[in-house]
């Protein structure tokens, strides 16, 4: 049993929100990948098995997906926009991703108006509002314009511009914000009996991230200088990083600070005839053997530093420093993480089951070990629309004819358009807060509210539908 044992998510979105939803599932929710009937955009995603692309060939999506359910559903049309209310009856969590200035399928506020015990997590680019709200994204935008990549890149390469990591890293900083966020507003609801829009902006992800970046041009207001493998900062620091005699490279994050580490670290090196300058009895002062400090004890110790590491090999050394309490590592290339044996250790690496194609994949495993809701890895990604059934005829009610054809209704059909501004100034004053709403909510709920209650909210419901419901040719949740 996972910590969200019993918690449904009708996961909307694109691939910026599919790792929210990954986090979700591991916890041991029931999310429901909501995809529109020619498959999410991830899943056109490489690498592919073999290298043979295809819908259900995609390694990103076997990663992303995994231990989600696939419900085929046109949002865009009435009929897939009701199903998807039906399926609001019962669910905790709704994470969607479509800016407000696309054409969405419906309304995350209104949604929220007409379900108020549901968490509707909207997860864009720049949020709901503001003037950058409609603007293009990228996760290369996301990180130039939210700080990270300004600090990133090469001081030995003058004129060089920034970098960034690849892949999915704003996507993956903002997913775990949501996710976080999403289970905050699951806990406060178990005393409030409401739930709560979350509007996430990628953006502000990204500012709070850039560590100790922001408070440098906060207090300090002096331009930072992007340093190779070290973190940005107003001087110029030296290098920590240095070629092994086996062709890999150690990272020296810092010198032991305490003066027996410091001791054990310079016998470790002294032990193979080197490093005679490190006994050097200024350095006894931790105070002067730290990085970036401009004086010739600390320039002297690391170029003995630097040949010690060049005439050993990078397993050698990292043992040797880390028996003495010095914070140095091997810079690793992926592949080898696969043989890494203290992931392994700690069971890290998973074996799922690919049945159709009597295939074992191993995939990376939980972040983090909880004692008593394990995280969870039963199940590999779904193929597309393959629990379709199993939703609309075991949870909706539906019979293999009805699923064709328009279903009867099991909530009021809303409205097509948010009222204009103007209407709420002919209703009387009513206090918008949260306190009322608890109020009129009646006594505090269980943690899973009654929710034949919101079908009287949804009568005044107000889901914006799209201005074509006709067009069933889509290939994604919102179209630009």
């Amino acid at each position: 049993m996972g910590a969200l044992d019993g918690v449904t998510v009708l996961d909307c979105s694109e691939p910026r929100g599919h790792f929210a939803g990954k986090l979700l599932a591991g916890l041991g929710a029931d999310v429901i990948k909501i995809e529109p009937p020619g498959g999410d955009v991830g899943r056109s995603y490489g690498p592919f098995l073999h290298d043979q692309p295809g819908p259900e060939r995609s390694l990103y999506w076997w990663h992303y997906a995994a231990g989600k359910r696939s419900l085929a559903l046109d949002l865009h049309s009435a009929d897939g926009l009701e199903l998807f209310l039906q399926l609001t009856a019962e669910a905790d969590i709704v994470l969607e991703t479509c800016q407000p200035g696309r054409d969405r399928p419906f309304d995350p506020l209104a949604l929220s108006e007409y379900r108020p015990e549901l968490v509707v997590v909207s997860l864009t680019p720049f949020g709901q509002t503001g003037p950058w709200r409609d603007y293009a994204w990228s996760d290369a935008v996301g990180l130039a314009l939210g700080g990270p990549m300004g600090s990133c890149g090469y001081d030995n390469l003058p004129g060089t511009p920034p970098i960034r990591p690849t892949e999915h890293h704003a996507g993956h900083i903002a997913g775990y914000f949501a996710a976080t966020a999403a289970c905050t507003a699951l806990y406060e609801r178990q005393e409030s009996g409401l739930g709560q829009h979350i509007d996430i902006g990628m953006h502000e992800c990204m500012g709070f991230t850039i560590e100790s970046s922001a408070p440098w041009a906060l207090y300090e207001q002096h331009p930072l200088i992007r340093q190779a493998g070290r973190h940005a900062g107003p001087q110029p620091t030296e290098p920590w990083q240095y070629p092994t005699a086996d062709g890999r490279l150690i990272n020296i994050f810092g010198m032991p600070r305490s003066e027996a580490s410091w001791l054990a670290l310079v016998a470790f090196i002294q032990e193979h005839g080197m490093g005679e300058n490190l006994s050097d009895y200024e350095l006894l002062d931790g105070r002067k053997r730290q990085l970036g400090l401009q004086q010739p004890s600390v320039a002297t110790m690391l170029d003995d530093i630097a040949d010690f590491i060049a005439a050993h090999e990078a397993e050698e050394i990292y043992a040797g420093a880390q028996a003495s309490g010095a914070a140095w590592s091997i810079i690793r290339t992926p592949d080898e993480c696969l043989a890494d044996e203290h992931w392994h250790a700690r069971g890290f690496f998973v074996d799922v089951e690919h049945e159709e194609r009597n295939l074992t994949v191993t995939f990376p495993g939980a972040p983090y070990i909880l004692s008593e809701t394990p995280w969870t890895h039963a199940r590999r990604a779904p193929l597309l629309g393959e629990h379709t059934r199993e939703i609309l005829c075991g949870q909706l009610g539906l019979s293999d004819d009805d699923r064709g054809a328009r279903p009867p209704s099991a909530v009021p059909q809303p409205p097509t358009t948010r009222p204009a501004a103007a209407d709420a100034a002919d209703q009387p004053d009513q206090p918008d807060n949260r306190e009322s709403r608890k109020s009129a909510a009646g006594p505090t709920p269980s943690p899973r509210p009654n929710r034949q209650s919101a079908d009287a909210a949804g009568a005044a419901a107000r889901v914006a539908l799209p201005s074509d419901p006709s067009d069933a040719a889509r290939s994604s949740a919102c179209r630009e």
